[in-house]
């Protein structure tokens, strides 16, 4: 009889393991038999098997075949702990054989955004740093990005260094809508830049923007189709549109009352329409939120989002819904720790900006708002000298 003997996970992996009397390739096997991931065939029990190593300058990789009916998923629950085993960040990847990587050093607690970071004239920004380098996520690959975990722990600053590094790369194309559904307290301040087209602090405001959003997308469907163009990457058009969400709980209708509900369920049916459609258009969704439940994350905006990004969750229920599998619920209590999501999972520590560096770095485009205003109003004050009040402005000033 073939039995598979994986337990569930347990703390007594590690700790079985004397650390620092083998190498680590010993270690992962013995905490293999500890926890029992292996196929008892008859007498025996036949546990993975280490086929190949490759050694890099910074981490290991070992290759190992499962015997069949050990399922991949069977090792999400070890990881823990053959990191304490180890005590070294791992990485474990499937794809007909079991592949894990052993880094001789942890990840930065902490790391700070520089403009070495920004890439002109393209539509990518550094997700964060891992073990391998700094990781970019492309919006012209895949246009929309679904950003969860628990408050203070990095998703307010990601948009922000977001919004930065495209305003910065591209300052002639890039335009921007905020919910900012706390009150517009984090990204009001941004309002006046010309970049900036509306910032809703409230789900009645939101309701606003979304309409005047989703009146645009049907303006540009219509001239798609009579210039033959179906997707924006591929035609001349430069310009393009992020809708940037910061708390999407807020437009929950099972949170909010009263008369706010038809406005919620407004604002989740028009979030899905430009999720569903809008990519393809120059839209760009980039859709957070701190309670990440299938209430507050509408099953349309998230089946057409294919990046993730999150930081540690509340529960693994939370990480389920923004990754689709769990492990974000595991991730330490670090600031900016966070899982990457696209063909695969990547923790990365995402970089640090605050609002003073941002401030900084835009003054002279703040600057430049306020004396184009100026001057507006200057042009306007010497227009109406030496007129009546009947009597028409200069045409030619």
């Amino acid at each position: 009889m073939i039995e598979w003997l994986a337990i569930p996970a347990l703390a007594v992996g590690a700790a079985l393991v004397p650390k620092g009397k083998m190498k680590d390739k010993q270690k992962i096997q013995k905490i293999f038999e500890n926890r029992k991931v292996g196929i008892n065939k008859g007498d025996s029990i036949q546990y993975p098997k280490l086929i190949r190593t490759y050694n890099n300058d910074t981490y290991t990789t070992y290759i190992y075949s499962l015997p069949l009916g050990i399922p991949s998923e069977a090792f999400d629950s070890l990881i823990p702990a053959i990191k304490d085993g180890l005590n070294k960040d791992v990485e474990i990847e499937f794809k007909g054989v079991l592949k894990m990587n052993v880094f001789e050093q942890s990840l930065p607690e902490s790391w700070k955004y520089e403009d070495n970071l920004l890439m002109p004239s393209t539509w990518s920004i550094p997700i964060g740093k891992n073990h391998t380098g700094i990781l970019y996520h492309d919006f012209e690959k895949y246009p929309h990005m679904l950003v969860g975990g628990v408050t203070r722990f990095g998703k307010t600053v990601f948009i922000k260094e977001s919004f930065y590094t495209l305003l910065m790369d591209q300052m002639e194309h890039a335009e921007f809508y905020f919910l900012d559904l706390k009150g517009g307290l984090e990204f009001g301040g941004y309002a006046n830049l010309p970049q900036v087209k509306d910032v809703a602090s409230d789900v009645f405001e939101a309701a606003e923007v979304l309409n005047d959003i989703v009146i645009e997308l049907k303006k540009r469907q219509k001239v798609f189709r009579e210039k033959g163009y179906t997707n924006i990457v591929d035609t001349p058009i430069k310009k393009r549109t992020f809708i940037i969400v910061d708390e999407g709980a807020e437009l929950s209708p099972n949170i909010v009352t009263g008369e706010a509900k038809g406005y919620a369920k407004f604002c989740q049916a028009a979030l899905s329409e430009i999720a569903r459609i809008g990519g393809g258009l120059g839209l760009r969704l980039i859709y957070c939120t701190q309670y990440p439940t299938k209430e507050a994350v509408p099953m349309q905006v998230k089946m057409n989002i294919v990046a993730r990004l999150s930081f540690i969750a509340a529960a693994q229920v939370a990480s389920l819904v923004i990754l689709d599998e769990k492990g974000a619920e595991d991730l330490p209590s670090i600031p900016g720790r966070a899982i990457y999501k696209v063909e695969k999972n990547r923790t990365v520590q995402v970089p640090y900006i605050d609002d003073k560096y941002i401030s900084k770095k835009l003054e002279w485009l703040e600057s430049d708002v306020i004396q184009t205003s100026e001057n507006r109003k200057s042009v306007n004050d010497d227009r109406s000298v030496g007129h009546g009040e009947n009597t028409p402005p200069a045409t030619n000033p």
